[in-house]
């Protein structure tokens, strides 16, 4: 039986119970605390401390130190003090945006959602092999034609104008920007598609917190009539951005790779521990 708890925190109530396991830096989630004078500190950690106890998740002993839900404090331990983490984020052609985090330490695994409508994450236990299977089943693949056109770089700067001139209707303006930077037609178009969000982009980042193992990795791609992928780097002390034609096979490699570089292989039959208090 799964008795694993979920839990949903506030941004300030993650970095307060993180900050007394000594966990200074908590990916995904806004640090709102520090920049308190001791005094205001001193009071949103009141104003925390009540709020984990309306919860449930913390309440006073006999003698009125508070105690605090052991099964979180190991979730938040695995989550900002684990082997790494994945962020997926994705945006569907006419869908709403949608972004996880995985954390991941040997063979448990917590997925972070966070909640649109409030400053609020929900944490869920998932096995390490369910992490692969969720990101692998929420990319979905579209039929795409093959692209001729050869790779392109263009500076963040002008990428960013071509982007506000698509976002008020003057497409051939952007456009000529794209092709003037040495964009084939059909990278041309998926740009502008995603521009538009008309077609899908797919963000993942993968970090291992043993950088010499497995360096972070970033892998981005749009997904229109052709798939794209998105390349970062510096160009005389300026951010560009190359576009490559790529394929389905070839982002299932690099995607595989970086999966296999965080989730260790759990024989079959071997417990989860996230299925146990």
């Amino acid at each position: 039986m799964n008795t694993a708890k979920t839990y949903e925190l506030t941004a300030d109530e993650i970095l307060y119970l993180a900050a007394s396991l000594g966990i200074d830096t908590f990916y995904g989630v806004p640090d709102g605390l520090s920049g308190l004078t001791w005094q205001m500190l001193q009071m949103r950690i009141m104003e925390l401390q009540d709020s984990l106890c309306r919860k449930e998740y913390m309440q006073p002993d006999f003698d009125g130190n508070n105690q605090t839900d052991r099964q979180l404090m190991e979730m938040l331990a695995v989550c900002g003090d684990g082997d790494g983490f994945i962020c997926f984020e994705s945006s569907m052609a006419g869908a709403a945006q949608t972004g996880y985090f995985y954390f991941i330490k040997g063979s448990r695994a917590y997925k972070m959602t966070p909640r649109e409508d409030n400053d609020t994450y929900l944490f869920e236990p998932i096995s390490p092999a369910r992490v692969r299977e969720n990101i692998l089943g929420a990319i979905i693949w579209k039929e795409t034609a093959p692209s001729q056109d050869a790779s392109f770089g263009i500076l963040q700067t002008n990428l960013e104008k071509a982007a506000r001139l698509a976002g008020r209707d003057a497409d051939s303006q952007a456009g000529e920007m794209l092709r003037e930077a040495g964009a084939g037609p059909a990278i041309t178009q998926v740009i502008l598609d995603g521009m538009s969000r008309s077609a899908d982009f797919y963000s993942l980042f993968f970090y291992h917190t043993d950088t010499q193992k497995a360096p972070p990795r970033s892998i981005q791609f749009l997904q229109g009539k052709i798939l794209a992928l998105l390349e970062y780097d510096t160009i005389r002390d300026e951010d560009s951005v190359t576009f490559r034609p790529t394929d389905r096979e070839n982002l299932e490699t690099l995607l595989g790779q970086s999966l296999d570089a965080l989730i260790p292989d759990i024989p079959a039959g071997e417990p989860d521990e996230n299925q146990f208090t």
